[in-house]
C-alpha cells in the first residue's frame, strides 16, 4: 500500500464530530439584534445622510453571525456573514447585495478599542481597498466607520459614518 493510499484509508476511517461554536463569535455579541442605522455617505458630493434597518442574527449554531442590512430608499438590500476561522486566528467576514457589490474582509479581532475588518471590494463598479472601523459607544450603540483608497501606498479616504441604535 503507498504512502496516499494509507493516508486516504486512514481519513475513510476517520469519526468526524460537529465542533462547538467558537467562543471568540462572543466578541461580536454587540453586533446581534435589530438596530436603526443613521447613516452618511462621504463618497458623495454633497454627502448624503439617510437610515437603513440592521439586523444581525446567530447562525450555523453560532458559528457564523448573519447581518442583513435594508436601505429602502435605495431599494437595496445587504448581507453580511462573518465566522471565526481558527487557524488562522481571525474573523472573515463576506459582504454582498442585490446591487452586485460585494467583499471579503478580515480581522484579527478587537484592538485599542477598534474591531477593524480590511479587504478588497469590488463595489459601484470598481474594486478598491475597503476598511470598516466598528467601536462600540454602549450596549445600545454601535458606530461602524468606513474607509476606502484605490491604490496600495494611498491613505484611507473616509468613505461613509453608520450609527446603529438598537430597537
Amino acid at each position: 500500500m503507498s504512502v496516499s493510499e494509507e493516508k486516504a484509508a486512514e481519513s475513510a476511517e476517520q469519526q468526524f464530530v460537529k465542533p462547538s461554536a467558537p467562543e471568540r463569535m462572543r466578541d461580536l455579541d454587540f453586533l446581534l439584534g435589530d438596530f436603526r442605522a443613521e447613516w452618511t455617505n462621504f463618497t458623495a458630493d454633497p454627502a448624503q445622510k439617510g437610515t437603513a434597518a440592521w439586523n444581525t442574527v446567530s447562525t450555523f449554531g453560532g458559528h457564523a453571525y448573519e447581518m442583513t442590512q435594508l436601505v429602502p430608499e435605495h431599494d437595496l438590500t445587504g448581507r453580511f456573514v462573518v465566522q471565526w476561522v481558527e487557524r488562522d486566528k481571525s474573523f472573515s467576514g463576506y459582504y454582498f447585495d442585490d446591487w452586485g457589490n460585494r467583499t471579503l474582509l478580515t480581522t484579527e479581532g478587537w484592538q485599542d478599542g477598534y474591531l477593524v475588518f480590511t479587504g478588497e471590494c469590488m463595489g459601484f463598479g470598481h474594486w478598491f481597498m475597503l476598511k470598516e472601523r466598528y467601536e462600540i459607544i454602549d450596549e445600545n450603540h454601535y458606530l461602524k466607520c468606513g474607509f476606502i483608497k484605490f491604490e496600495a501606498d494611498s491613505e484611507w479616504i473616509p468613505a461613509d459614518e453608520v450609527h446603529c441604535y438598537r430597537v
